[in-house]
């Protein structure tokens, strides 16, 4: 069995208007869910084996903390392609990038892709899924599991949604 995380980067910060998509940080709001969502992930049944982070700045900053709480022996690949990438691309980064070795897989990237491939992924007849792929919030995370024992087998329709959370919804459970 595989686990795919998907895990939408948290709030960036837009106030600079002169800086490019790509370089947009995360402002202060989306550091705390960063850095709380790390730590929800860290102790959670789905702490990853192995990561796909998308190159942009506020990927690799929302990525940050957890990559301190994982440790230096994480299997962490950042990878361009995942900037603004489309369901398609994403499973074709995921069918060529991800290790056999992983169970779990986290990949952090960005909307509406993420969110358009949470739809995919759940079983056709899933309307839920739906409805969770169309309101994946900045630090969104979502798990899904396949019965499958390698990476490339990953489908669209065949995936199992396990878990959906947003960090104000988890942040507020947590008090």
């Amino acid at each position: 069995m595989k686990r795919l995380c998907l895990f939408r980067h948290a709030k960036s910060d837009w106030r600079d208007a002169g800086l490019n998509d790509f370089e947009r940080p995360l402002n202060e709001r989306g550091r705390k869910a960063a850095d709380f969502m790390a730590h929800f992930i860290d102790q959670s049944q789905w702490r990853p084996d192995a990561v796909l982070c998308s190159t942009a700045v506020r990927a690799r900053e929302t990525f940050a903390p957890l990559q301190a709480l994982l440790g230096t022996g994480m299997p962490v690949q950042f990878i361009d392609r995942l900037y603004h990438a489309m369901p398609d691309v994403l499973l074709e980064v995921i069918h060529a990038e991800a290790s056999d070795d992983a169970d779990t897989l986290l990949v952090i990237a960005h909307n509406p892709g993420l969110a358009l491939m949470a739809a995919d992924l759940a079983p056709a007849e899933t309307d839920e899924a739906m409805a969770h792929g169309d309101g994946m919030p900045t630090g969104g995370f979502i798990v899904f599991e396949f019965d499958v024992d390698h990476w490339r087998d990953v489908k669209e329709h065949q995936g199992r949604l396990v878990f959906f959370g947003k960090p104000r919804q988890l942040m507020a459970e947590a008090k």
